[in-house]
């Protein structure tokens, strides 16, 4: 179980495997091409984004057996801690890694006093959301992408107690 094993950090400006951390997010993310619509922008994503994002939010790198194993992107933003581009390699799907890192994130939140978790997942990716629901989010609203008139994006919360 990787979950055991796991060594979480917080990138700093120490931090330069982008190539391996976008090659991470492409692998993860390819897993919802032809299942997402509109498609994910994740896959568009360059060395030179990823970098200018880890500028203006907390990057949280999970390692297991010493190989990064999933990443997952934390913002302040209004009063709570929204996390984003949470990826993790497909072969460790289901090996405990999401939950180490949602508790990471958690801790990570309530250190910097925030009481709650936002993030946003599409509304065709239903393990995605019956995923969370375990961690404790609850579906709060939904948006549409720029140029839909239906609902794209399911937004789910959890609230967090010292």
């Amino acid at each position: 179980m990787v979950s055991n094993n796991a060594v979480l950090v917080l990138a700093d400006d120490s931090f330069e495997d982008w190539s391996e951390l976008l090659a991470l997010m492409h692998r993860a993310f390819a897993l919802h091409v032809g299942k997402v619509d509109p498609p994910n922008t994740a896959l568009d994503c360059t060395e030179q984004d990823l970098i200018k994002k880890a500028g203006q939010e907390a990057l949280l790198l999970a390692y297991a057996g010493g190989k990064l194993a999933g990443c997952m992107f934390m913002l302040k933003l209004r009063g709570a801690l929204y996390l984003n581009r949470f990826a993790i390699l497909p072969e460790l799907h289901g090996a405990g890694l999401a939950r180490v890192m949602m508790t990471e994130a958690e801790q990570y939140a309530l250190a910097n006093g925030l009481h709650k978790l936002t993030l946003e997942t599409r509304v065709e990716l239903r393990t995605n959301q019956a995923k969370f629901a375990t961690f404790g989010f609850k579906i709060v609203g939904g948006r549409a992408h720029k140029g839909y008139c239906k609902v794209t994006t399911l937004k789910m919360t959890k609230s967090l107690r010292e």
